[in-house]
């Protein structure tokens, strides 16, 4: 048997196949061989001109956004309408700030006050029918000092520099200028202020500033009268201190049970006596004693207005000891240290003529000594900061305390009921 092998037979070159093959490379060999032409790019310029005011452009643009973002749509109300509302934390920021440092918010404040702040004058001839007239008027040379008026029914207060002689009668100048002719007074025996009274209702009351809430520095007013046309004078100034005590001699570092003698301090140095300082607010801080910016606090002022409320007069603690605050000598240098550094050593600067404790005070009942330190007043210690005065007339009247002290090294107590002084 005879095999044949067949065989596939090859495309000839004029197939499509092959033909559309050596077109492609032949196209490729054409686009390699002539190179394709390279468009130029297109470079636009400018002038310097141009470019810087463009930049000034974009400078004020930041500035406009900037500003309308600070200051809040109230001061762009027309950017406002395309923009919208503003961040409402930087508004309440802005207000605070604005609200102070308003002239005419202190304006309406002194304003409203200014009916209370009275003037002080020595009493002058009575209105008779054929007296003087200039015998009746009142001059700048007969001024004493400055009043405030408390309650609506004519209760004010004053230092008693500007009342030297409680026998006397003065005359109160009112804003309006009515003259008010009064020898109702009520001096305070802890301090060296003096509530009057003047007749009449519907006198402005004042509200007192929390004295626990008062910091330093603090910006105040202080407020007081011409001595001629009764306007006001105003002086915004700074509370510098709220523990100043007067201490010129050593005689002065010797404290009374019954005498509060610290005071507040502002940088106006105030010479009348009675000068009002109020907070922005318009409740009163205290009165000016006309001595090295001294400020007598509104707190002692109120428990005297208080004590007067109840019984007629203003009635204070007491305990009957003088003493002297370790904390303070300290500060001084004059502290002995085999006595230790805190308490109230019970001594006198005059014993012959004035015993550090009375035989007949309450101390001297309960058998208090001198050189005794007492150390706590009902658990409250005495430091410095808080004085034997001070807890004594923040007792209610005839009260019992416990008197925690130590004698010649060894801790003792002893209760003490307080008497109260004389009308």
């Amino acid at each position: 048997m005879v095999y044949i092998k067949t065989m596939k037979a090859k495309p000839i070159p004029t197939s499509p196949k092959n033909r559309a093959n050596d077109e492609k490379e032949a196209e490729v060999e054409a686009f390699l061989k002539e190179p394709q032409p390279i468009t130029k790019p297109n470079i636009t310029r400018f002038s310097s001109s141009f470019l810087i005011l463009t930049v000034i452009i974009s400078f004020l643009a930041g500035l406009v956004g900037a500003m309308f973002f600070m200051f809040g749509k109230e001061q762009w109300q027309w950017l406002g309408k395309w923009i919208g509302n503003t961040n409402q934390e930087i508004s309440v920021i802005k207000s605070v700030p604005k609200k102070e440092s308003s002239i005419t918010n202190y304006a309406e404040v002194v304003d409203k006050l200014s009916p209370n702040v009275v003037s002080i004058y020595v009493r002058q001839v009575p209105v008779k029918k054929n007296a003087a007239l200039l015998d009746q008027l009142y001059l700048p040379g007969d001024r004493r000092g400055i009043g405030t008026l408390l309650t609506e029914d004519g209760i004010g207060v004053t230092t008693r520099k500007a009342i030297p002689d409680l026998s006397k009668e003065i005359a109160i100048i009112t804003s309006d200028k009515t003259v008010y002719l009064t020898k109702v007074f009520y001096p305070d025996p802890a301090s060296d202020i003096v509530l009057f009274k003047i007749s009449g209702k519907g006198f402005p009351a004042l509200d007192f500033a929390d004295a626990s809430a008062l910091i330093v520095p603090q910006t105040v007013l202080d407020i007081s009268r011409q001595t001629t046309t009764q306007s006001i004078n105003v002086a915004l100034t700074g509370l510098i201190s709220l523990r100043m005590k007067r201490v010129n001699t050593r005689a002065d570092l010797i404290e009374s049970s019954e005498k509060l003698n610290n005071f507040f301090q502002t940088q106006n140095t105030v010479e009348i006596p009675g000068v009002s300082t109020f907070s922005l607010a318009g409740k009163i801080i205290g009165i000016h004693t006309g001595t090295d910016g001294e400020v007598i606090p509104g707190n002692i002022i109120s428990n005297a207005l208080d004590s007067f409320n109840k019984t007629g007069a203003v009635t204070r603690n007491v305990l009957g000891v003088k003493y002297l605050d370790l904390q303070v000598a300290k500060g001084l240098l004059l502290s002995p240290a085999n006595i230790g550094d805190i308490g109230a050593l019970l001594v006198s600067e005059d014993t012959a003529n004035i015993p550090a404790v009375g035989a007949k005070s309450p101390a001297g009942r309960a058998g208090l000594k001198s050189g005794d330190i007492i150390k706590k007043i009902n658990d409250q210690q005495i430091n410095g900061s808080l004085s034997v005065a001070e807890i004594i007339q923040a007792q209610s009247a005839r009260a019992t305390i416990t008197i925690q002290f130590s004698r010649n090294g060894k801790e003792e107590s002893l209760p003490v009921t307080l008497d109260v002084t004389a009308k």
